[in-house]
C-alpha cells in the first residue's frame, strides 16, 4: 500500500508539473481515445534500443554505442516537454538557440546514462505489460525489465501526444521515483546560479565524464 500511494503522489506531482508549465489539457475524448493505440510505440522503440544497447556492451565501444543509441532516445522522447518542466521556468525565457543548445546536452547526457547503466547482457528482456490513462491527457505505459536469477525492475514511462506525435517525458521507476522530479531538484542550483548556459555545461560535462569512465574500463 505505501508503493501504491506514493506512485499516486508522483503522478500528482507530475500532474503539478504539467500544469505549472502550461502543460496538458485539452483533447477531445474521441480524439485521445484514437490516438491512444500509438502511445506505446515510443516506449517500444526506446526498450528495442535498450536491449540492443546491452547485447553491444561487449563488442562496441561507449561513443559508438551513444552515437547508435542517441538518435533513438531523441526520436522517443519529447525532449522539449521535459525540459520546459525540469527548467522551469529559465527554458521557456531562453533565446532559440540557448533551448536548442540546452536539448542538444540533455539528450547527450541522458543517452550517456543508458550507456552507463545498461553495459551488460545476460539474455535480459523488457516486457510491455499493460497501458492506462496518466493526469493531464498523459498515457501511462507499464514495462518491465527481466533479469535471470533477479526481480524484474518495474518502469512506467508517462507518454504525451504533442502535434501528433506521441513521446515520453518522464518515467517512474518502482512506481516510486519521477525522472523528472529528480532531475529538477538536481538542476535547480545550477540554473539559479548560471541559467541555461550554466546546465549547458553541467550535462556537456556529465556526458563527458561518463564516457570517459565507460572508455578506462
Amino acid at each position: 500500500m505505501a508503493g501504491f500511494r506514493r506512485g499516486r503522489l508522483l503522478l500528482y506531482l507530475v500532474s503539478g508539473l504539467l500544469a505549472a508549465v502550461g502543460i496538458g489539457g485539452g483533447q477531445p475524448a474521441a480524439a485521445v481515445e484514437v490516438a491512444q493505440a500509438g502511445a506505446s510505440a515510443p516506449v517500444a522503440r526506446l526498450s528495442d534500443a535498450i536491449i540492443d544497447l546491452m547485447r553491444s556492451a561487449s563488442q562496441t565501444g561507449a561513443r559508438n554505442r551513444l552515437d547508435k543509441f542517441l538518435p533513438v532516445l531523441r526520436d522517443s522522447y519529447d525532449l522539449e516537454t521535459a525540459l520546459r518542466i525540469v527548467a522551469a521556468p529559465y527554458f521557456d525565457k531562453a533565446n532559440p538557440a540557448d533551448r536548442q543548445a540546452l536539448i542538444d546536452a540533455f539528450a547527450r547526457r541522458s543517452a550517456a546514462q543508458y550507456v552507463d547503466r545498461f553495459d551488460s547482457y545476460n539474455g535480459e528482456r523488457i516486457e510491455m505489460t499493460g497501458e492506462r490513462a496518466g493526469p493531464r491527457s498523459t498515457t501511462l505505459v507499464d514495462t518491465k525489465l527481466v533479469r535471470s536469477g533477479k526481480e524484474p525492475v518495474q518502469l512506467t514511462y508517462v507518454v504525451r501526444q504533442r502535434e501528433g506525435r506521441w513521446g515520453i517525458i518522464d518515467v517512474l521507476a518502482q512506481g516510486d521515483i519521477s525522472q523528472l522530479a529528480v532531475q529538477r531538484s538536481d538542476y535547480a542550483g545550477t540554473l539559479r546560479s548560471g541559467g541555461v548556459p550554466a546546465l549547458i555545461r553541467q550535462l556537456d560535462a556529465g556526458a563527458d565524464s561518463i564516457l570517459a569512465s565507460q572508455t578506462s574500463r
